[in-house]
């Protein structure tokens, strides 16, 4: 099973209690102790660390009485390895607490952050490795409660029941659960003014990228359909992104759209160049969504008109998201990003294992579609508008 996110509406149980705005991460200590958590464990990465996010946070936590500890282990497309170093974390088993480990996650970061901190929280209610849940809805039981606290403008990580994890050979897969999603998330604007511009890039593009998919989806429904036009209304303004709440509002939204529907064949397109060329999700998202959303127009002609006029005022959807990623200052060549042209059919080979996000495109994309798609992207140069 590949990646794939559960859909169908949410639950106000289920529905992640979202606080945005300048100075919420002072929240933390007393957010934390409203869900009932006694013996955080801060899951970071070293980038993070460096930035000084999860110290800000430690500190939060202890004014609130806590006794806090850290585990920073966590990598760029993390594999089911990194999740069960943190699982051990949490137990105890990493050298924390004892035998009783912790009882709650405080995920401080971005996509990758998060989705190790819910593939953990599931594996604190299941048995056996990680790759023994792949699917839909195979965690059945919840797991410790996670707080989110973002690091980037949202990646849609922190609000989707689902957690992309690397299988260790370049596949990605999905693990997901009713309870997966965070209880809480934490969205500072200041934690923004540490991000490295190309990440802010990538992160914002790939946003657009949420919504658009989610209204192009076979799985819309009138929900996902205002987020997604309220997201594509901030986000157009917000790119070449800078920080401020504007961003982290826009990301967000698009992830509401996404959470409640599915990604599409951008998606199917993009996974496999972040796993054999480590190529940033949403700039390889960013990449081949031009050629990919053209193959779309005949499929999809009403929506795919009204998104174009909504995010650049002209009727062709894939120009006007090409000219806003132009703005973005993002090179519109696979080729320039190293990718040799004779590697395209087995590209598209492997994108053709994403099949639940390929059954919600509305339009059928064969093996030889798909490698069309990629050379498209290959071939593809600066559009100046």
């Amino acid at each position: 099973m590949a990646v794939a996110a559960l859909t169908g509406a949410w639950t106000a149980r289920e529905l992640p209690e979202l606080r945005v705005g300048t100075g919420v991460l002072e929240q933390l200590g007393e957010s934390v102790a409203a869900l009932g958590i006694a013996r955080p464990l801060v899951v970071s990465d070293p980038g993070v660390v460096s930035a000084g996010w999860p110290a800000r946070a430690l500190t939060c936590l202890r004014a609130t009485g806590f006794r806090p500890h850290s585990w920073s282990g966590v990598r760029p497309d993390p594999d089911a390895a990194v999740v069960h170093g943190c699982l051990d974390a949490l137990t105890g088993r990493g050298g924390h607490d004892g035998p009783d480990g912790h009882d709650g996650i405080v995920a401080i970061g971005g996509g990758s952050t998060i989705d190790v901190a819910k593939a953990c929280s599931g594996l604190s209610a299941h048995p056996g490795p990680l790759g023994d849940y792949e699917g839909l809805g195979r965690f059945t039981e919840p797991g410790v409660p996670v707080v989110a606290v973002l690091t980037t403008p949202g990646s849609g990580a922190e609000l989707s029941r689902h957690a992309t994890i690397a299988d260790g050979g370049g596949r990605k897969f999905a693990v997901s659960g009713r309870w997966l999603a965070p209880k809480l998330v934490l969205a500072d604007p200041e934690t923004l003014t540490t991000l490295p511009a190309e990440v802010a890039v990538d992160t914002a593009l790939d946003a657009v990228l949420h919504a658009i998919e989610a209204y192009l989806a076979r799985a819309a429904t009138p929900y996902s359909d205002v987020c997604a036009r309220m997201a594509l209304r901030i986000l157009r303004d917000a790119v070449p992104p800078g920080p401020g709440t504007a961003l982290m509002t826009g990301c967000l939204t698009a992830g509401m759209a996404m959470a409640n529907t599915n990604a599409g064949v951008v998606h199917a397109l993009g996974y496999p160049l972040t796993g054999e060329y480590r190529i940033p999700h949403g700039r390889a998202n960013a990449l081949v969504a031009p050629a990919a959303l053209r193959a779309l127009a005949d499929a999809v002609p009403d929506r795919y008109a009204e998104l174009g006029h909504l995010l650049g005022g002209t009727a062709d959807l894939a120009e006007a998201f090409a000219a806003l990623r132009n703005r973005a200052g993002v090179s519109a060549s696979l080729a320039d990003f190293g990718v040799p042209r004779a590697d395209l059919p087995r590209l598209a080979a492997l994108a053709t294992a994403y099949a639940p996000v390929l059954r919600n495109t509305r339009r059928r994309f064969t093996e030889a579609d798909l490698c069309e798609l990629y050379r498209s992207a290959w071939t593809e140069r600066r559009h100046h508008a």
